[in-house]
């Protein structure tokens, strides 16, 4: 049982099919966010001294805990209780965790 501090949503792209002239296949047409997963995250470092071609940056990096569950997402954004959005993260690497019946996410 997580203790809910966030959500979570997986980024979902829409293919974007075969071109039939061709038939090579298209880049996907668009991306959507799926639906909210609670979840518990905690910072593991967060800080301001990212600076990239003069302009500064948060860098930070999070470890997600989310019930077990099936998990594909390549991309997840991370949004606190009160709604705000943490920010957009690849996904790092996934680990289950089966004696607590979780699924660890390092952002």
């Amino acid at each position: 049982m997580i203790i809910q501090n966030g959500t979570i949503e997986t980024k979902v792209k829409t293919a974007g099919g075969v071109n039939l002239d061709t038939g090579h296949p298209r880049k996907p047409t668009a991306a959507s966010w799926g639906d909210p997963i609670p979840c518990q995250f905690t910072p593991n470092s967060h800080n301001n001294l990212g600076v990239s071609t003069g302009q500064h940056f948060t860098q930070a990096s999070y470890t997600v805990l989310i019930e077990e569950q099936p998990f594909e997402a390549e991309q997840i954004r991370l949004k606190d209780m009160g709604g705000k959005t943490i920010g957009e993260f690849s996904i790092l690497s996934t680990e289950p965790l089966e004696a607590v019946c979780e699924l660890k996410i390092l952002i």
